[in-house]
């Protein structure tokens, strides 16, 4: 059985294929399936189901395939659970973001994504492609931090709501660290061409 949801070689839509009625079903029912999982408890298969998500009109072969691996995985991997536990909760809530730059090799958008956890269970996760084409990884970075910095603006507001303060200040994980030090430091500052990322840059700042 699979060990990873996907594939390492990147999918690709396949020049001058056009699936059929019948794969076309076939294909949106498996991701569809896979997409309730995603969404509802699995958020190790997210980033596969949003990949797999953007030939929903025009399936190859290999991305049949590659959809069968994602099922089989989950299949292999039904004892999985979300886990929560207050035990030896040094941050009880963790927040993190990440991008991957220019990885769409059709668009060239970047594929971003985040994670919540509470007691040490995860919360609220997404993985999706960019809405713009970034010209490097610090600004793919930049903008998926920004979504993750609006979903913990809400949580923060929730949890005010109902009245759980967890006594700690909430702080999102970047593994990119010319966006740490764009953010953190008081005399870097990203020169970009691109309004909407300086925008976010101040605004994160």
């Amino acid at each position: 059985m699979p060990r990873t949801p996907l594939f390492s070689e990147p999918l690709r839509p396949e020049e001058g294929y056009q699936a059929s009625a019948q794969q076309i079903l076939a294909y949106q029912q498996r991701v569809g399936s896979l997409n309730f999982a995603a969404a509802i408890s699995r958020p190790d298969i997210a980033h596969a189901t949003s990949k797999l998500a953007c030939f929903l009109r025009n399936p190859s072969k290999g991305h049949l395939i590659a959809a069968d691996r994602t099922l089989q995985y989950l299949c292999s991997t039904r004892g999985y659970a979300i886990e929560f536990s207050g035990e030896n909760a040094a941050q009880i809530f963790k927040c993190a973001s990440d991008a991957a730059y220019a990885d769409d090799a059709e668009t060239r958008r970047s594929s971003d994504g985040f994670l919540f956890q509470l007691y040490g269970g995860a919360i609220d996760w997404k993985a999706g492609r960019q809405k713009t084409v970034t010209t490097s990884s610090t600004e793919a970075e930049l903008l998926s931090l920004s979504t993750a910095a609006k979903e913990v603006i809400w949580w923060r507001r929730f949890f005010a709501a109902v009245k759980f303060d967890t006594q700690q200040a909430t702080e999102i994980h970047c593994d990119n660290l010319q966006t740490i030090r764009i953010l953190t430091k008081e005399t870097v500052k990203l020169e970009t061409r691109l309004r909407h990322v300086d925008i976010y840059q101040h605004w994160l700042r």
